[in-house]
């Protein structure tokens, strides 16, 4: 498991209280990474916090798995709807005219996403994507500052 992958702001962890006696052997860093777990902070927020350094932070995670102190904790990842298509489509229209809805329906289908749910931790890449094909740079940041916005206002 990658652990700092794009995909690690969707990563959440919880202590576990262990109901056998085995022997668990803590070094430094996995003390002050399990002080710094709460199921309700992301892996991305967890490693902003204990200031480690990608490879420490990796190992010390992967030992408290490994010793059952810790467990990922599943939420489901919240999706963007029509709505947010309807509004990307309108600012991008602003940006580049009549070919917006041809260049978001490829990024869609390039980033392999369903229109009618897209998931929140892709927004922002579908954005920048987008963006890319915006020849006309102040379009380009007006599109970006327009979108911004809306990927907040869905953020839970």
């Amino acid at each position: 498991m990658d652990f700092l992958s794009k995909t690690a702001s969707g990563l959440f962890f919880r202590k576990v209280i262990r109901k056998d006696i085995r022997r668990v052997s803590l070094d430094a860093d996995m003390i002050r990474l399990l002080l710094a777990i709460d199921e309700h902070k992301s892996l991305v927020q967890i490693a902003a916090e204990v200031e480690m350094d990608s490879a420490g932070l990796k190992a010390a995670l992967r030992r408290l798995l490994e010793q059952g102190l810790i467990q990922t904790v599943r939420r489901p990842t919240p999706l963007l709807g029509r709505t947010f298509v309807q509004l990307l489509t309108l600012n991008l229209s602003r940006a580049i005219g009549p070919m917006a809805q041809i260049v978001i329906d490829d990024s869609l289908a390039e980033m392999r996403l369903d229109p009618a749910g897209i998931p929140l931790d892709q927004a922002a890449e579908l954005v920048n994507r987008i963006a890319l094909d915006i020849p006309d740079p102040s379009n380009r940041a007006l599109f970006k500052k327009a979108m911004i916005p809306v990927i907040n206002q869905a953020t839970p």
